[in-house]
């Protein structure tokens, strides 16, 4: 299976997976699975990776290495409405692609009337300690609503301390907007966007993080002279501080995803 893997992706169009690894992003991500450790990241019979989705990134915090993500999906049920699947996460030596060490997120990638429409390699400078830097997964969601629209992108730190691949958050939402309207005018809709901030350096232990909320509320009606007005408030900015417990840091219910 590991070969026939490899001979299909070589066959790809290389313009399929340009995402910052180049337009050879496709035979980079082969190569990569042709090396990878079977027993850390194993096949599953009827499971395909997904490369138009993939992202490829060599890291900044470190050129020699390359990270990918690579979307890991099962069968199709439900006329497409219903998939499952996983994400595999890679850090690979950038000059042979050969896996340092890998990670798998289970369901990150699973589908039913939310789809998830792409994943991209967030490497922002999330410098936690003098001598550990983590970098995020950033994945993407929405349904096909009109009456009642959603999306919502989530981001997870990964950290890798030179042999093993460790997720150190929850899914946070980053940001999320939503609402129920008649498709006409009359409805009303959330927004909620939040950032991410590194504190400063500890003497010891990893440095706090500050995740900062930004909401709206808005409410569509018709006026008097049958016009379609907005009334949007701004709702007070909210902050939530994040410290490690060891090697990771738990998320208030708040902000974490809960599917």
């Amino acid at each position: 299976m590991r070969t026939c893997l490899l001979v299909l992706l070589l066959c790809l169009p290389f313009t399929s997976v340009a995402q910052d690894c180049g337009d050879d992003s496709a035979a980079r991500i082969a190569q990569a699975y042709a090396q990878r450790d079977i027993n850390a990241l194993p096949d599953r019979p009827g499971w395909a990776i997904d490369v138009e989705r993939a992202a490829c990134r060599v890291w900044p915090a470190d050129a020699s290495l390359t990270l990918m993500a690579v979307p890991v999906l099962g069968p199709e049920e439900f006329n497409g409405d219903v998939q499952q699947g996983d994400l595999d996460v890679l850090i690979v030596d950038s000059a042979t692609l050969r896996p340092r060490a890998g990670l798998r997120l289970p369901e990150l990638m699973s589908s039913d009337a939310i789809r998830v429409n792409s994943v991209s390699l967030d490497t922002a400078r999330y410098r936690l300690a003098p001598d550990v830097r983590a970098f995020g997964i950033r994945s993407s969601r929405s349904n096909s609503s009109q009456p009642n629209p959603f999306s919502d992108t989530r981001l997870q730190l990964l950290v890798f301390d030179g042999t093993a691949l460790k997720a150190i958050t929850g899914q946070i939402v980053v940001s999320r907007s939503g609402g129920e309207w008649d498709t006409r005018c009359a409805g009303e809709f959330n927004e909620t966007k939040r950032t991410l901030e590194v504190g400063p350096l500890p003497a010891q232990g990893w440095a706090t993080l500050t995740v900062r909320e930004r909401s709206t509320s808005t409410v569509s009606h018709k006026d008097a002279a049958g016009d379609c007005v907005e009334d949007r408030q701004e709702l007070p900015v909210r902050s939530f501080n994040l410290r490690a417990q060891g090697r990771s840091y738990p998320l208030p219910s708040a902000i974490e995803a809960t599917f």
